[in-house]
């Protein structure tokens, strides 16, 4: 049952403590006080439990307009950080769907999400897992598998894993890759059945399925990608439905993707509307494919490709020479934040200039800082220095070869253990 005060039973204690140190302060100084009124802070909480109470009496506990309302005040205790009372609240609106649409009505779809944060927020991973599952099979059901609609869903639920436990964080766990690989693969089925071969969300879910499938292979084997793809890789963690040790072929993985990437490229060429930055693009990606699992000539030939792409149209001839003019990294691999501890708060959100010599191949070698501000330790450049070391750089093109860039700058933003996203 909703608190009307949205205080928990957990939070009585300290909150009678506080009211009992109060009384014993106010009776050693009652008579300095002056006589005055005392009016408590007005909680927005108890407004929906007022409507909330005026809508029961008059229609009973299942009234259409009680979902809503529902909605209103579990996102006022979210907001409150009353994260129990506000899932309670969450799970009573879904109620009232229910009862007023069936059970498997989309309308409970974002009090679903909210209670699927909540769970995250409290460490309740399973939980999450089985509510993104539920709202899934809710959706599918009342759309069909293969419908259009399905397509946002997939996508809505592909976004909350990416926020939630970002790629290469240390919240994301081989499950959660997993999942994700599983929601891409629904995404390509579904856009297949639809539109086949050829078509924008088609191909945006070809390349959807293949950076899942990289992101998989990055956890397994680790940043510097130095296993052989033959290994099999033990992972601690499981996954959702098998606790404990498993077994994974990173080579699985890799050929997956490699073929994900495959399709992309195939389904741009069979779309009439692709233009050659597109394919150029294309082209790219699968050579960033090839340089992070240290294939490095068929990287460049890709890249020299998508140079010339550019170069023999008459509306992109003047983009060739600028398109690879300078390294950068490789997008998917989604570097993260330096990640410091004890850093300044005056430096928390500033970047740092970084030199570095980026060969032909995406190797990164003589990394310095550039004028370090005040208060970055020595500690934490050789942090950022390690970290920049790990992350593959797409090389440079000049007049349509692969060259390796020396002195290369780079800004590389400074964030504080927990800041980063």
């Amino acid at each position: 049952m909703l608190a009307r005060s949205g205080l928990s039973s957990r939070q009585s204690m300290p909150t009678l403590g506080c009211l009992l140190a109060g009384l014993l302060l106010a009776n050693s100084a009652w008579a300095q006080l002056p006589e005055t009124g005392y009016v408590s802070p007005p909680n927005p909480a108890n407004d929906y439990l007022d409507a909330i109470d005026r809508i029961e009496g008059d229609y009973g506990p299942y009234a259409t307009e009680l979902s809503d309302l529902y909605l209103g005040l579990g996102q006022t205790l979210l907001n409150s950080g009353d994260y129990e009372q506000a899932r309670d609240a969450f799970h009573r609106g879904v109620l009232v769907v229910r009862v007023n649409s069936g059970p498997n009505s989309p309308e409970q779809t974002n009090h679903l999400y909210l209670i699927a944060n909540i769970e995250a927020l409290l460490g309740n991973d399973k939980a999450a897992d089985e509510v993104l599952e539920n709202i899934q099979f809710i959706n599918a059901d009342h759309y069909g598998r293969t419908s259009p609609e399905m397509l946002g869903v997939l996508d809505r639920m592909y976004q909350w894993y990416f926020t939630t436990r970002p790629p290469g964080s240390e919240y994301a766990q081989y499950a959660d890759y997993e999942r994700v690989i599983e929601l891409t693969e629904d995404m390509v089925d579904v856009a297949e059945a639809l539109h086949g071969p050829g078509h924008p969300q088609t191909t945006e879910a070809y390349r959807r399925h293949g950076e899942a499938q990289f992101q998989a292979v990055r956890y397994l084997m680790g940043q510097t990608m130095t296993l052989s793809l033959d290994d099999y890789v033990a992972v601690s963690s499981g996954t959702l439905y098998t606790p404990g040790v498993v077994k994974v072929s990173v080579g699985e993985h890799y050929d997956a993707g490699r073929k994900a990437f495959k399709q992309h490229f195939e389904s741009l060429l069979a779309d009439k509307s692709t233009t050659p930055l597109q394919y150029a693009e294309a082209l790219t990606n699968m050579g960033d494919w090839y340089l992070v699992f240290e294939k490095s000539r068929t990287s460049r030939n890709l890249y020299e490709q998508a140079y010339e792409v550019l170069a023999n149209s008459e509306d992109y001839a003047e983009l060739a020479e600028n398109y690879m003019a300078q390294p950068q990294p490789v997008h998917f691999f989604a570097p993260q934040p330096s990640l410091l501890e004890d850093v300044p708060v005056d430096l928390q959100d500033l970047s740092v200039d970084v030199s570095m010599t980026v060969t032909s191949y995406g190797d990164v070698r003589y990394v310095e800082v550039l004028d370090p501000p005040e208060g970055l330790t020595e500690n934490h450049v050789g942090q950022i220095k390690r970290q920049v070391r790990q992350v593959p750089f797409r090389p440079a093109l000049k007049a349509g070869e692969v060259v390796t860039t020396k002195d290369f700058i780079w800004q590389y933003a400074i964030a504080t253990q927990g800041q980063a996203s």
